[in-house]
């Protein structure tokens, strides 16, 4: 973290970086990875970029980038410098939702985020990156912060992915099936990671990430749990970097899978708690 804070306090916003795609893990539905020679990777978030994926850059393209945004998370996020990988309403997009864009060039990039100045910053990037044309009367049900980190991963209500890699994926092996609460959830947060760290209310503030293709070979983990509880459990992601999988059964439930089992509840629920830190409830099954 001291490297990462040295290395961002030379960044400013509008720096041009020359970086090379190393993955585009789903495209469509979430950014870009890319790495620009930094101890720390880049990321394009996938609203910066065309509605349709084969206009993104190549796995292996060497592309030309600014410095969007750096706080303390060890990512530097990035907007490519050629429209072409734009969406297309791009100038439109950023003077509604990023109107201070061209005053901010040239300037640092925060290194504490602790001033109210910054936080307001931090605020307006979560606005500018992650909240695709909302508007202000869109209730959506979450809390502030889980809202709020939702929509920094790339989430917004209607969001809308193809799930059909997934259901190819994980039904390959005939242990689990994609039911339709599975298909409804992966539609809408299919593809996300939401990067948390700091105290929660009940546990630490844990990474996730919402992509079943992290539990492939999981299956008969999944049978077995469902079986054990009487729901039919579909893989869904998982938790704190591998240590934990994700699970949704037939009515929307969300489970913690492991060598035991826990539940996170209903569907918005259990969003909370994994964004605010909060353990979930150990289902006895002896």
């Amino acid at each position: 973290m001291e490297e990462w804070n040295r290395v961002r306090g030379g960044l400013r916003f509008g720096q041009r970086l020359s970086g090379r795609v190393v993955r585009v893990p789903r495209p469509g539905a979430m950014g870009i990875f890319i790495d620009v020679g930094l101890p720390v990777g880049g990321f394009v978030d996938v609203l910066l970029l065309p509605v349709d994926a084969d206009r993104w850059p190549r796995e292996g393209s060497v592309v030309e980038f600014e410095v969007w945004w750096a706080d303390e998370r060890p990512q530097l996020r990035l907007k490519p410098v050629d429209p072409c990988f734009l969406r297309d309403d791009f100038d439109r997009w950023q003077a509604r939702m990023r109107p201070a864009w061209a005053a901010e060039r040239g300037q640092p990039v925060p290194v504490s985020t602790s001033s109210a100045a910054t936080q307001a910053r931090v605020h307006a990037w979560v606005d500018a990156t992650a909240t695709p044309l909302a508007e202000a009367d869109v209730v959506t049900g979450f809390s502030i912060e889980t809202e709020e980190a939702l929509r920094a991963a790339g989430w917004w209500p209607s969001r809308r992915v193809s799930v059909d890699p997934w259901r190819d994926a994980l039904e390959e092996d005939g242990l689990v099936h994609l039911h339709e609460a599975a298909e409804r959830f992966l539609a809408e947060f299919g593809g996300l990671s939401v990067s948390l760290s700091g105290p929660g209310i009940t546990c630490a503030k844990t990474p996730f990430e919402f992509d079943p293709e992290l539990c492939v070979g999981e299956g008969d983990r999944f049978a077995d749990w469902g079986e054990t509880i009487g729901r039919d459990l579909f893989p869904i992601g998982e938790l704190d970097q591998g240590r934990f999988f994700l699970g949704i059964d037939e009515h929307s439930e969300i489970y913690l899978v492991a060598d035991w089992i826990a539940t996170f509840g209903p569907l918005k629920d259990a969003l909370e708690k994994l964004v605010l830190g909060v353990l979930p409830q150990t289902i006895a099954t002896s």
